[in-house]
């Protein structure tokens, strides 16, 4: 391997050998090589001719006017031939290539290679003259690496420069490969197992793997075509590894990251890694089984945020996940198609004809019976801590709850996109439903960017509503970036009990980003989601704020915003119809049933802060700032509000998604018998829900706590999220996780998880029953059960317990 890339970079120096195949003036190092070259395995051969028939490269294309003006620069640049692979000529770039210096040489290296190909032997002349040239003067030595995340450079330049590879003799081919492996960093496949995890980026999958698969197909030398081949094979294997922590890509629940964070938007990766995996499919490079099923689990994840659809198109996920595209580029960055591909190649990686697991996957987020096999029964409860995001699914809809840690931000604001993000994910709860943006409620005139849509206001929020427009974007511009993070808090996730869940999370507002970028409001809030029989109940407390803001900006929970459309335009409130422009006030003593337009009902008990509604018209910006074009809609909204400036408010409301009024009056009837949801605590350290049909208590334990009583659940030494469900005979089901992942520095930039010794006291003495791998049990000395064990990447842990008799 170190042979073949010095000999690569002896290409780059403009080293050549006359003839790569000659057995002229062979040295004992050489004839090894060619001894070895010889004996390649014929399997791995033939692969490597089957790739090279099947996917040739492009023949280059440039436009008349192209050539003429070429033809012309070369001339002007009276470049003389020194050797039979040299030139000299004036050197164009001074002291340092810089990346305009190499669009422009890529191009004419595709204009010049279309020469070669349309004007027979001249224009081979000039192609040669000039590669020979930028060889001798060591261009592609001295050029700059490209950035992956420059979409347009990492795409154009690459593809210009290996238009001459179809044109060339090999030994100024290999120096071409040779370059362009230079410029995308190939070395980087090269490298150990632990260096690619510490380097991994999930541009770099998208971007230049495609490169490096053509690349070495047109290598003309057998050996290091399929060398490069199988590294690449066993690159694409370790970049499915789980990097626990804030780098790229793959996580332990499932979840991608880009830019440190969960990013459904950039694991179009995806699409790369199973095209390839397809590619080697039944070869000596296919993928292995361990590696395609963390394959498999992230792109079943990215469906599992999203609604299901029938095909690719309105296969939308939550807001909250957009992103840096609120409300636009929210479809899921992966193709029906490809999920056929990789059903196949899950197939070949076990050794049969297609993975019928994720077949069947495929039939329910597909709404289909193509497979043979039934669909998938994954309606319930799915818990994504390294998104700190809970979501719940049921027929015909999801719904979605997160919220920021001081390490995973919610809101990505750009350089004139997402410039009114900072709520994007403020604890929020959305409800998406199958059909896209219009049937959810969400503007869908993608060509207005969101605008119309009042940023303050994200469902299920808590927020402190801005008045100026201009304040709500970081320095008040609408270029300046920032990351909407807590300020130190990192307890914000789930814990699933498979068909039902709790969603926990403690806020305070972060304002900066390497500086602070807004005027702070020093917001704060704990809430809690128990999602169970097709109702979200949500509660939150310690809801205060204050600072040096405006005294016109309120503090608001956020019931809902559905922009208005002729299809869904019914708002209901206690069983009337409200029309356009109807402004109410609902009284903190009286209890209020809503059903909006897209038919996601409310509940909220007497006893809340006075509940606004609105229904009219309004004018916002653009999501890319105050210089683009604003937009009106008419929207219905309603929010709880807790005035300016308030101390240690709170909440409880019931949410109903495909509601009706039959439903909402049942479940507010219930409810306010206390047939329902109970709210058996809710401090700002600890939040006890019952679900009294299922006899389920659910707790945040935001903090450590001691002397709990409402189960039998006594303490725990560790912040965490636990279900407590009893059935008839007295037998107990538990699920725990810890959603705060105990971010330790690595440096002053990464972190890893800490996993989270969990010790849980329970009444009386029970045993295990059943099987419960890392649970241990141990009776306490005032005959109390001690349950411990260790919560890891804020994933779920289950035992079934029975009492001892």
């Amino acid at each position: 391997m170190n042979l073949k890339r010095n000999f690569g970079f002896l290409l780059l120096m403009g080293a050549v050998l006359p003839n790569a195949y000659a057995n002229v003036g062979m040295t004992p190092e050489t004839e090894n090589v060619q001894t070895i070259a010889q004996s390649i395995d014929e399997v791995k051969l033939k692969e490597l001719q089957e790739f090279r028939k099947k996917y040739k490269l492009a023949d280059p294309k440039a436009s008349e006017s192209e050539l003429k003006t070429a033809q012309m620069a070369l001339k002007m640049l009276m470049l003389q031939r020194t050797g039979e692979y040299s030139a000299t000529g004036a050197d164009l770039w001074g002291d340092k290539v810089m990346n305009q210096h190499l669009r422009d040489v890529a191009k004419n290296v595709r204009v010049l290679s279309y020469g070669a190909l349309t004007l027979g032997k001249s224009g081979k002349a000039d192609l040669d003259l000039y590669l020979d040239f930028l060889f001798t003067h060591n261009f592609f030595v001295r050029m700059p690496k490209l950035v992956y995340s420059n979409y347009s450079d990492v795409r154009k330049i690459p593809t210009d420069l290996m238009s001459a590879l179809p044109v060339l003799d090999d030994v100024r081919k290999a120096k071409v490969i040779a370059a362009v492996q230079k410029l995308l960093e190939v070395d980087v496949i090269r490298q150990g197992d632990k260096a690619i995890m510490n380097w991994i980026s999930s541009d770099y999958i998208f971007n230049v793997v495609p490169y490096v698969f053509n690349l070495a197909i047109a290598n003309p030398d057998d050996q290091q075509a399929i060398q490069d081949l199988q590294l690449l094979s066993g690159f694409l294997r370790v970049c499915t590894r789980y990097n626990v922590g804030n780098k790229d890509i793959l996580k332990p629940d499932g979840t991608g990251f880009h830019h440190n964070a969960h990013y459904n938007g950039y694991m179009y990766s995806y699409r790369t890694w199973v095209e390839y995996f397809n590619r080697f499919k039944g070869t000596s490079l296919k993928i292995d089984r361990k590696s395609y099923e963390r394959l498999k689990n992230a792109v079943v994840t990215l469906y599992m945020t999203a609604i299901c659809a029938e095909g690719d198109k309105n296969r939308i996920y939550a807001n909250s996940m957009a992103g840096r595209h609120p409300f636009y580029s929210i479809e899921v960055p992966f193709t029906q198609e490809l999920f056929d591909r990789l059903i196949e190649v899950g197939g070949d990686a076990m050794g049969t004809d297609i993975d019928k697991d994720l077949a069947s996957y495929y039939n329910y987020f597909f709404k289909t019976n193509k497979y043979d096999v039934p669909a998938a029964d994954a309606d319930g409860f799915y818990q994504y801590n390294y998104s700190a995001a809970g979501v719940y699914r049921q027929p015909g809809w999801v719904a979605v709850m997160r919220c920021p840690t001081a390490m995973l931000w919610t809101g990505e604001i750009y350089n004139k996109t997402n410039r009114f993000g900072r709520y994007q994910g403020h604890g929020t709860l959305e409800v998406l439903y199958e059909g896209g943006l219009e049937p959810t409620g969400y503007p869908a005139n993608n060509d207005n960017k969101g605008a119309g849509w009042d940023w303050n206001m994200m469902p299920g929020s808590t927020t402190v509503h801005y008045t100026d427009w201009a304040e709500m974007m970081p320095y008040k511009n609408d270029k300046d970036r920032f990351d909407q993070k807590a300020k130190t808090t990192n307890f914000a996730g789930a814990v699933s009990m498979k068909e039902y869940g709790l969603y926990g999370a403690a806020f305070d507002q972060g304002d900066h980003w390497g500086s602070q970028r807004f005027v702070p409001t020093n917001l704060t809030f704990c809430k809690s989601v128990l999602a169970i029989d097709g109702m979200l109940f949500s509660i939150g407390n310690g809801i205060s704020a204050k600072g040096d803001y405006s005294d016109d900006m309120t503090t608001a929970t956020n019931l809902f915003q559905t922009i208005v459309t002729k299809k869904y335009s019914d708002l209901s409130v206690n069983g009337k119809q409200v029309g356009n422009g109807g402004n109410m006030t609902i009284p903190s003593a009286d209890a209020v049933t809503m059903i909006n337009p897209v038919s996601t009902g409310f509940f909220v008990p007497a006893g809340h802060d006075e509940i606004k509604i609105v229904y009219g018209k309004q004018e916002t910006p653009s999501s890319q700032g105050l210089a683009a074009k604003p937009a009106t809609e008419v929207a219905a909204k309603a929010y709880i509000n807790h005035g300016v400036k308030p101390e240690k408010k709170s909440y409880s409301f019931v949410v109903v998604p495909a509601a009706d009024e039959a439903k909402m009056k049942d479940v507010a009837d219930r409810q306010t018998k206390g047939e329902l949801f109970n709210i058996v605590e809710m401090q700002d350290s600890l939040h006890i829900i019952k679900y009294v049909p299922k006899n389920v208590l659910a707790y945040s334990f935001f903090t450590p706590a001691k002397g709990v009583s409402a189960g039998e659940v006594v303490s725990t030494a560790t912040e965490l999220l636990l279900i407590e469900e009893k059935d008839a005979e007295g037998n107990l089901k538990l699920a725990l996780s810890n959603p705060n992942l105990r971010p330790k520095m690595i440096d002053k930039k990464n972190w890893r998880e800490t996993p989270t010794p969990a010790f849980i006291e329970l009444k009386g003495q029970w045993q295990i029953d059943g099987n419960a791998q890392g649970i241990f049990l141990k009776t306490m000395e005032n005959g109390n059960t001690e349950v411990s064990c260790l919560l890891r990447n804020g994933m779920p842990v289950y035992v079934n317990l029975k009492k001892v008799k």
